[in-house]
C-alpha cells in the first residue's frame, strides 16, 4: 500500500468494504479515497467500520464526492461535488448509469440523500 494511504489522514481508521456483483473486498476507506474504482463503474462502499475497534460506522463517514453511488455521480456531474479522479475514472454517463442500475438492480443507499 503507498504510504499516502498509510499516512495520518483523518481517514486512517476506517476500513471499508468495497461492493461489486463479482465479490466484495475490504480495504482502507484512505486507499479507496487515493485509487477510486478505476474502470469499474459498479465499485462502491457498502459498509464501514473502525480498524482499532471493529464498530459498524454510517456510511455517510465517506464523504460524497468518495462514494461513488448513482446520487454522487449525479452531484458530480451536475458540479455539486468535484470529481475525485479526475483522468483515472471512468465515470458513466447519466444514460449509463441508469442503464447498469437496471441491469444489476443495485440498491443504492444515498438515493433519497440528496
Amino acid at each position: 500500500m503507498p504510504d499516502s494511504a498509510q499516512g495520518s489522514s483523518e481517514y486512517a481508521d476506517i476500513m471499508v468494504m468495497i461492493s461489486h456483483p463479482f465479490g466484495d473486498i475490504e480495504c482502507p476507506l484512505a486507499l479507496w479515497i487515493e485509487r477510486g474504482p478505476g474502470p469499474r463503474a459498479l465499485l462502491r462502499p457498502s459498509r464501514a467500520w473502525s480498524r482499532t475497534t471493529g464498530k459498524e460506522l454510517p456510511l455517510t463517514v465517506i464523504p460524497l464526492r468518495y462514494r461513488n453511488t448513482r446520487a454522487a455521480r449525479r452531484a458530480i456531474r451536475e458540479g455539486r461535488v468535484p470529481n475525485p479522479w479526475p483522468g483515472r475514472w471512468n465515470m458513466p454517463s447519466r444514460q449509463e448509469d441508469d442503464d447498469l442500475f437496471r441491469r444489476w438492480t443495485l440498491s443504492d443507499p444515498y438515493e433519497d440523500e440528496l
